[in-house]
């Protein structure tokens, strides 16, 4: 409005500032024009220091929070939005009294999305709780009006106007947004391979790497829907690891347990699931002289 803006929204825009400022002291970091923000407020891709070089390393989304509210998606489109996030996703919550922020990984919102999913249903209102903790891993709360709460739990980073000044301070802060961006990366990328699994700490400290507690954990969706898909990720696995075995610098004697029995066993899977399989692993293997042949002795001799 002309003359004036809104105090909410100044307050708002300072708690931006805040965070685009911290986030520079260890991400090279892109402001989204108000214009085209559609959820995400900044672009990032983590520094890796080397001598006097600043290198580009993993990229990554955050939204900046003015607290610790509650995060709510509610219409289709929303939530449609932050279910099939392709890029690890921050909320940096900004302590502006202080100068600082807290950080949050939503590493395990990807549990709601595929919990959602096995039972072949979509939350009709997702709310992200930061520093919320949960009763049990990984944190997901399915409520009977069909939406889910995800718990983000404790901030996996604390940042402060001092830590600006301090190298030993900033790379340790990029190396645990490192690792926890690692993480979401890897579920997401799975996730889109059609591999439904999410791993993730049991539990993790503040301003510490994820796995220092030295717990994980690994949660597990499946359903018939994905027979499909599983199918053809056995194929290229298994059509891997033959070629693995089956390579001189492996230096295993197939020809004595265990490995024998392993072979066989491999070509067996081969052979009953040739059908399944999609056809750049049928092609592959028959051009290296590997398709199964039903007619043919089940011997490691078909597979070389």
């Amino acid at each position: 409005m002309p003359g004036a803006r809104l105090r909410t929204f100044r307050l708002g825009d300072r708690s931006e500032l805040l965070v685009e400022q911290l986030l520079a002291g260890f991400a090279f970091t892109t402001r989204v024009p108000r214009q085209e923000d559609v959820g995400a407020d900044f672009f990032c891709s983590l520094i890796h220091q080397q001598e006097h070089l600043l290198k580009a390393g993993p990229f990554f989304t955050v939204q900046a929070k003015s607290s610790t509210e509650a995060v709510v998606y509610e219409k289709p489109h929303e939530v449609e939005w932050i279910t099939n996030q392709e890029n690890p996703f921050l909320l940096c919550v900004a302590d502006r009294k202080a100068l600082a922020m807290d950080v949050y990984s939503t590493w395990n919102l990807l549990c709601g999305v595929l919990n959602g999913w096995r039972g072949q249903r979509k939350p009709s209102r997702i709310v992200l709780l930061p520093g919320v903790d949960s009763d049990g891993w990984p944190g997901v709360e399915d409520k009977d009006d069909g939406s889910q709460e995800i718990r983000l739990g404790k901030p996996i980073a604390h940042v402060t106007d001092a830590d600006l000044f301090d190298d030993t301070r900033l790379n340790l802060i990029a190396s645990v947004i490192g690792e926890w961006v690692a993480l979401d990366r890897t579920n997401i990328v799975n996730r889109h391979a059609h591999m439904y699994w999410v791993v993730g700490p049991l539990t993790y400290q503040t301003d510490q790497l994820p796995w220092a507690a030295g717990q994980g954990g690994v949660a597990f969706y499946y359903h018939p829907a994905n027979l499909q898909n599983a199918a053809i990720n056995l194929g290229r696995v298994a059509t891997a690891l033959t070629f693995v075995l089956l390579h001189p610098q492996t230096q295993l004697d197939l020809t004595k347990p265990p490995w024998l029995a392993r072979m066989a066993a491999l070509d067996e899977l081969l052979r009953s699931h040739w059908e399944l399989f999609d056809e750049p692993a049928r092609q592959f293997m028959t051009a290296q002289g590997m398709k199964p042949s039903s007619q043919a002795p089940k011997t490691q001799a078909n597979l070389e």
